[in-house]
């Protein structure tokens, strides 16, 4: 099944969009933690500089991903999106542990001062810029099943978070507590490690072909069980390429069909899976022959 062009544009529009937020966040966030002296917000913006080189890459790897398939690639390009939301978990996996190692060799040499009242609503603004990002990325990546805008959307909500935490930090610094700002920087980092994992995870699942969710499975089960002439759900399996669904389905079904029915059948079938379970890519439909006094599991 081809994507819809307002789908394809829709994506490419946030991806752009996200691109372009994260480049204004690092030149933001860097202007102020140098005008303030936070630190907290130094290590910020080389956090969005990471950002921006990682989504650069992502944002080649959507373009690549949604090319049609070709003779040598047949199911596509969809697992190119596997690969950059891996690069982006692991980019931000070591931007974290950096971000924390520089932190911990400050405080333990005793480099802290508080920075100045200008942090505060420069903090508030970087988070909610980060927050209405990530549920505008979130809408597109839910809504076209696109992991990498969807990772780069969390990547968004973790940046909102962090902007919070430095926010504390800063409030702390001001009110006596000057180590605040550094302690807060640490708490950036383990939020941006737990992200990090997560999108690692989601990536190898997908490189890996985990099987899809099981309220996609059911949705499936549901237009097979609607069809009469299918006796037995025999076996079904299923993998993600990138943003589609790939769907092998088993069915046994009554020996007497002819080969002119099976093929209408076929092509019944995979139409009514179209029309009814999103973001279906492949569907292959092989039919078992059953005894005519062979008692399917449905019909026990």
């Amino acid at each position: 099944m081809r994507r819809k062009p307002e789908c394809v544009d829709c994506v490419f529009k946030a991806a752009k969009l996200d691109l372009a937020v994260v480049a204004g966040q690092a030149l933001f966030t860097g202007a102020i933690g140098f005008l303030t002296g936070s630190v907290a917000l130094h290590a910020f913006a080389l956090q969005f500089v990471g950002d921006l080189l990682a989504k650069s890459v992502s944002f080649i790897g959507i373009r690549a991903s949604i090319r049609p398939p070709t003779e040598d690639f047949p199911y596509g390009y969809g697992k190119i999106q596997f690969l950059t939301a891996l690069f982006v978990g692991l980019a931000l996996l070591l931007g974290a542990v950096s971000f924390m190692a520089f932190n911990v060799i400050h405080l333990h040499e005793g480099m802290v001062s508080a920075p100045s009242g200008l942090a505060i609503p420069g903090t508030l603004l970087t988070a909610a810029v980060c927050e209405l990002m990530y549920r505008y990325m979130s809408c597109v990546g839910r809504e076209n099943n696109n992991l990498v805008i969807t990772a780069a959307a969390w990547d968004n909500r973790n940046d909102a978070l962090s902007a919070l935490a430095i926010l504390v930090g800063v409030v702390a610094s001001k009110l006596g507590a000057t180590w605040a700002d550094h302690l807060a920087a640490l708490a950036v980092s383990l939020l941006v490690i737990r992200a990090g994992l997560v999108i690692v995870t989601d990536a190898v699942k997908g490189l890996l072909d985990v099987t899809a969710p099981e309220h996609v499975l059911h949705e499936v089960e549901e237009v097979v069980g609607m069809v009469p002439e299918i006796r037995d759900r025999i076996d079904f399996r299923s993998r993600r390429l990138g943003d589609t669904w790939e769907l092998d389905l088993r069915l046994g079904v009554d020996e007497g069909l002819s080969v002119t029915r099976l093929h209408q059948l076929e092509i019944e079938l995979i139409h009514q899976i179209y029309q009814h379970v999103p973001h279906t890519g492949h569907v292959h439909v092989s039919f078992v022959p059953c005894p005519r006094d062979q008692t399917g599991p449905d019909d026990a």
